[in-house]
């Protein structure tokens, strides 16, 4: 245990110490596996796909605000949606539209909740989305997770048909309208996912809150198990045509990393609970303190046990001096300063 407090006090130390540096880093990463993650999913414009262009997009965003990189990974959506069928693409640019609104309006920050949360359900994980926001936020953030949720669902619909969007003619557009108006509309896997996604969210933050010991630990296995328990039931009742073993995997692996996050923002040592009582000339007050477990990281120092004796070098300065002789041949002489100066101290004495 004591191990892993010094990795989480590294880790803490490391990031806030190269933030300049880190922030660009994982913009690159969140930008580029997105990218990716699109140009597998839909791909239909050539230019799109070139790994040069994925990348110089990347590293636009990793110098850009976090908001610009939203709005290159809906861009990149709606060139690709236009690439198989321009009805496509209006439908999804009013989408889009309308979601940007509520996500400015309401959860500007939460670009990462928009952008991970498609990418996990690409990855088969997307239960940790509702749970992460009810422990680390508040009710709020339904509005981002929702509009993950979305851009998901769209997509999936786009890919399952591509079939029938290439094969009607260009005088179909009407057509083509409607059935993507209706994949909308009428996805209940999209909506029930919605309900079940918010009520978690709102679950999980109302549990975090109280004041029992281990409350982000309940939070947590309340909080997956209510969400498989729903999606279960949901697939059976209404035949959503949901993986039962991807549900159950996906749960098991979204508690593991719950669980990180938890260990990472909410580590504190209930055994040390104390209750405190004091009072002012308005109120009593009640508190109920927690202390964090928190670990000092340590700092390697050299000690010296033997002392190095420092060598005097003694520099010998060399005195000329300039004798001539009756020849008229010169002469030099040089003298140790040295010795010069012993002979002036012994005169002196």
């Amino acid at each position: 245990m004591i191990s892993l407090l010094e990795i989480r006090e590294y880790i803490k130390n490391f990031y806030v110490k190269n933030e300049v540096y880190v922030n660009p880093c994982i913009k690159f990463l969140i930008a580029l596996t997105a990218l990716i993650v699109v140009n597998t999913s839909l791909g239909y414009m050539t230019l799109l796909n070139h790994p040069a262009v994925v990348l110089v997009a990347a590293l636009m965003c990793s110098f850009m605000p976090k908001n610009f990189v939203v709005i290159i990974s809906a861009f990149w959506i709606l060139l690709h949606s236009y690439a198989l069928a321009p009805e496509c693409a209006v439908v999804l640019a009013a989408v889009f539209a309308i979601m940007f609104l509520l996500y400015f309006r309401f959860v500007p920050k939460d670009t990462i909740v928009v952008l991970l949360t498609p990418l996990l359900f690409a990855f088969k994980i997307p239960y940790v989305m509702p749970v992460a926001m009810g422990l680390l936020t508040g009710p709020v953030s339904a509005v981002s997770v929702s509009c993950g949720v979305i851009v998901y669902y769209m997509v999936q619909f786009i890919t399952n048909n591509v079939t029938t969007f290439s094969a009607m003619d260009a005088e179909t557009g009407s057509q083509k309208l409607k059935i993507m108006l209706d994949g909308i509309l009428d996805n209940k896997a999209m909506a029930v996912t919605l309900v079940v996604f918010i009520m978690v969210l709102i679950l999980v933050y109302m549990i975090r809150r109280m004041s029992i010991d281990h409350a982000w630990m309940i939070a947590i296995i309340s909080g997956l198990s209510v969400s498989a328990i729903l999606l279960l039931v949901c697939e059976f009742i209404l035949e959503l045509q949901f993986s039962v073993i991807s549900i159950v995997t996906g749960c098991i692996v979204s508690f593991a990393i719950c669980f990180m996050i938890q260990f990472l923002e909410f580590n504190v040592n209930y055994s040390r609970t104390e209750i405190v009582q004091f009072e002012d000339d308005e109120y009593y007050y009640y508190v109920k303190a927690v202390p964090k477990n928190i670990l000092a990281v340590p700092e390697k120092s050299v000690k010296r046990i033997n002392k190095q004796r420092k060598k005097t070098a003694v520099k010998q300065e060399k005195c000329v001096s300039t004798i001539k002789t009756s020849n008229g041949v010169s002469r030099t002489t040089v003298r140790n300063e040295e010795i010069r100066k012993n002979r002036v101290r012994q005169d002196k004495q």
